[in-house]
């Protein structure tokens, strides 16, 4: 994990770099990370990445992979792509304080998925009324292998678009 980003501009593609598309793990308009309200975010403390305004109520898998952490309040899930990438993926922000209330796991940790598959469930509205923020961060955790992450900010559908293009 850094705290200098990796985010670069369509026409800055690195040079010789392996172009990896991250799918939309929810339905939503993407944003750019340095719109979320929490400073572990916007430093990227977590990695580079966008944040997903939520519309709906299902987390899908943004790839092929297996769970490397999913805690039993469901609010925040990492992944592990074939190819290595380490994806983080918060359920809003302070989701912790919700004590898992309006989070339902689908999978467990160390279970593989396939990409668009239902991992997690959650209550929009009870988000909507217990947050202070239901923006949902996705960032990549081993940032140290990624030569840049350019972010697609547009409307998404969850497992059929891309919020991110990741170059290692």
């Amino acid at each position: 994990m850094t705290l200098l980003g990796n985010l670069i501009e369509p026409n800055q593609t690195p040079k010789n770099a392996k172009a990896i598309p991250i799918m939309s793990p929810l339905n939503g308009k993407v944003i750019p990370l340095s719109e979320v309200p929490d400073p572990l975010f916007t430093h990227r403390l977590y990695g580079e990445g966008v944040a997903i305004q939520p519309a709906g109520f299902k987390l899908l898998a943004p790839f092929d992979g297996v769970i490397s952490h999913f805690p039993e309040l469901a609010n925040q899930i990492r992944l592990k792509a074939k190819n290595g990438l380490h994806l983080q993926i918060q359920l809003g922000i302070d989701s912790e304080a919700m004590h898992g209330e309006g989070f339902k796991r689908l999978k467990k940790p160390q279970q593989t998925f396939k990409i668009g598959e239902t991992l997690a469930e959650f209550s929009l509205p009870k988000m909507k009324t217990q947050l202070t923020s239901v923006l949902c961060p996705v960032t990549i955790l081993n940032n140290e292998k990624v030569k840049g992450v350019e972010g697609h900010y547009y409307s998404v559908v969850a497992s059929q678009d891309k919020i991110m293009t990741v170059y290692v």
